[in-house]
């Protein structure tokens, strides 16, 4: 069964949240474009855990 975009936004948001804000540079250095920020799928969020996993310290492990 797939997510809905919303499930997916709300999970993005809690990530995002972990590392304050997602700025340019978090776009250029994780790869993920502002249309698939905007509209996340579960690459998406796959690629968000892996960016800030290896870009802050600080950050919870996430699975599902």
């Amino acid at each position: 069964m797939d997510k809905s975009l919303e499930e997916y936004r709300k999970e993005r948001d809690l990530i995002v949240g972990e590392i304050g804000e997602f700025n340019e540079d978090d776009f250029a250095k994780s790869g993920i474009s502002l249309e698939e920020y905007t509209n996340p799928n579960a690459e998406t969020i796959k690629k968000l855990i892996e960016y800030v996993n290896q870009e802050y310290d600080q950050v919870s492990i996430y699975s599902e």
